[in-house]
């Protein structure tokens, strides 16, 4: 009998390779977030860092940046990206829809979040965190919070057949994540995407994925936030090219 063949494993965990996917090559808002970083008080609070996008883009700039993932495979491999770079950001594990339980050290200058984290937040728990920030946060401090851009979701590549998938290459395998539509609903934001790997040996698998986004606009932002004591201090705009949908960046201030 001839011996069963044997397939590679990645080296990387699933979470953090559909992250390096998707994600990875995402930069349209990383002028912003050095901008306001550059002139906020430190620390940086990073809010869902994922894999580290982010944090390793401002850390490599020499800012001091805590980052919160609740996902501990995330974790892991961000704490070992930053220890690659020698470099000192902190790692949290830390459920946002969890509020009650978010700690720090001490008090953070600006607090961002990036690609519609805020949306992935259950509408339940996004009042509490938003007065949960509110309290971690210094005074003067500023929260950053992006929300998809609805308008330009039509015209944007995530609604044509025509798009290309996103694709990476890591240990000899081979990854695509392809946006087959969005779906838009009363209350969410449904992403499907249709995610491929094909192994060093040639083998393919196929899965659907959908992301669930809570509809949020600015305006219901800025009214929750409100609520929650903290005041509207503008808004940034993210142009992310062709094939996505503009982002709106919601820009909250901590009392003095």
């Amino acid at each position: 009998m001839s011996a069963a063949r044997e397939t590679r494993v990645p080296a990387l965990d699933e979470a953090a390779i559909w992250q390096e996917v998707e994600f990875g090559s995402y930069e349209a808002d990383l002028p912003l977030w050095r901008a306001l970083a550059e002139k906020a008080p430190r620390p940086i609070l990073e809010l869902g860092a994922g894999a580290g996008r982010v944090t390793l883009d401002l850390a490599g700039r020499g800012l001091e940046v805590i980052a919160l993932e609740r996902d501990p495979d995330l974790v892991r491999r961000l704490r070992s990206s930053l220890a690659e770079r020698g470099l000192p950001a902190t790692t949290i594990a830390a459920d946002l829809g969890s509020p009650a339980e978010l700690r720090l050290q001490g008090p953070a200058g600006l607090a961002i979040g990036p690609l519609h984290l805020i949306q992935i937040v259950e509408g339940s728990a996004r009042p509490a965190l938003l007065g949960r920030l509110a309290e971690l946060m210094a005074p003067g401090g500023t929260i950053a919070l992006t929300v998809v851009d609805e308008s330009t979701l039509l015209s944007a590549g995530v609604a044509s057949t025509q798009i290309l998938p996103d694709m990476r290459e890591l240990d000899g395998w081979v990854y695509s994540s392809e946006p087959l539509w969005v779906q838009v609903g009363d209350d969410v934001l449904t992403i499907r995407r249709l995610r491929e790997r094909v192994s060093p040996e040639g083998e393919m698998e196929r899965v659907v994925q959908d992301e669930v986004l809570a509809r949020l606009s600015p305006e219901r932002l800025e009214a929750e936030a409100e609520e929650a004591g903290l005041r509207p201090a503008g808004r940034r705009q993210i142009a992310a090219g062709p094939d996505e949908a503009d982002s709106t960046v919601v820009l909250l201030e901590v009392p003095a």
